[in-house]
């Protein structure tokens, strides 16, 4: 297959150590193969596009309706992922890519994926669900509501084919993202996951990969134990491909993540080698430096932070988003960010007067 086939993941320009990890650990096993990072931010000043181990893509390169728009209403993970799917047909159009892979940046290749390439052999699009076993009943997170929530799939993990069955699935896609793409898991939304539950009612071939090296995370810990011989990765015995180290902070590396409670590092001695090689590489590749880099769409032109209360407010407004122009210079947009702010600061302090009223007539 060549060229054909590839990986792509999208950053904001702060996530930069984790994608070189992610696609340096991709090559050790498909050093031939090509990379792709599409960068949603302004990263001039920032990082050199030629010293770096893949092809960074711009937002602009991608056929997006009003992107300022975009940026302006979803934050930053909602815009990560509401133009995965743009990016996606947009190397197929513009790289002849045959099967790409897209792959979260927060994520270590442990195995050859030509196993992963080779089941677009077969199906459009191949998705990983978060769990194989019903979780226990501990009262620990995450638990089956989770899946109910966040999806029966996780989409930091998705196979796609440039086909006319895989083009379909994007198109079919690629509107809901860019309308309602939001963490909203109480109405029914969480970014781009929840759409891919209903794929398989919609078109044949979506495959679903099971194999327990696949998209090992926090969410499925409780059926997955690894181990390593002779420098391979195993999951349950069998080969590990991938682990996907969601919502792994280094700087607080006993949490396996932020969103789980039924296991610390210490308890699971089978994760700490690999945590702490991919805790190593997120040093070795610049995490002190970028994680502090700013993220330019949290603000306005003037440097106003933006409120994500305000970022609701637009879109859920698009009748005025002429009148406003652009969102980022808007005066009116800036005066409703100040009274929000002010109002914040209100309820902040209404707060904590009462907690104070209450210990005292306790």
């Amino acid at each position: 297959m060549g060229a054909q086939r590839a990986i792509c993941t999208i950053i904001a320009k702060n996530y930069l150590s984790r994608a070189r990890t992610l696609c340096s650990s991709f090559k050790k096993f498909h050093p031939d193969l090509p990379c792709y990072v599409l960068v949603v931010d302004h990263f001039e000043g920032y990082l050199d596009p030629a010293e770096e181990c893949f092809e960074i893509v711009r937002l602009s390169s991608l056929n997006l309706p009003s992107p300022n728009s975009l940026c302006f209403k979803y934050n930053v993970l909602e815009l990560c992922t509401a133009v995965k799917a743009h990016l996606i047909e947009y190397l197929f159009q513009a790289q002849g890519i045959a099967q790409l892979l897209y792959i979260d940046p927060d994520i270590l290749i442990t195995n050859s994926l030509d196993d992963v390439f080779d089941r677009l052999d077969e199906f459009d699009i191949v998705l990983t669900p978060h769990a194989d076993q019903d979780y226990p009943d501990d009262g620990l997170m995450p638990n089956t509501g989770t899946l109910l929530r966040y999806g029966i799939y996780n989409l930091g993990f998705i196979g796609v084919r440039a086909t006319p069955g895989g083009f379909d699935i994007l198109r079919w896609w690629q509107p809901k993202l860019l309308e309602r793409c939001i963490d909203d898991p109480v109405g029914g939304y969480y970014v781009d996951q929840k759409f891919m539950n209903v794929a398989p009612l919609f078109f044949d071939k979506v495959g679903v990969e099971k194999k327990p090296g696949l998209n090992v995370a926090y969410w499925n810990l409780h059926s997955r134990r690894l181990d390593i011989d002779k420098d391979v990765w195993r999951c349950n015995g069998s080969l590990l491909y991938f682990f996907h180290f969601s919502n792994f902070d280094p700087e607080q590396p006993e949490l396996i993540s932020g969103y789980q409670t039924r296991y610390r590092l210490s308890s699971r001695p089978d994760l700490q080698p690999l945590f702490a090689i991919y805790t190593r590489l997120l040093f070795e590749n610049g995490y002190e430096e970028s994680r502090g880099w700013p993220y330019d769409y949290n603000y306005f032109r003037t440097g106003e932070p933006i409120p994500y209360e305000l970022r609701v407010l637009y879109r859920n407004s698009p009748e005025k988003w002429s009148d406003w122009e652009d969102p980022f210079a808007s005066p009116e947009l800036m005066r409703k960010a100040r009274r929000l702010k002010h109002t914040a600061k209100g309820a902040r302090a209404l707060s904590a007067l009462a907690h104070r009223y209450r210990k005292l007539v306790r």
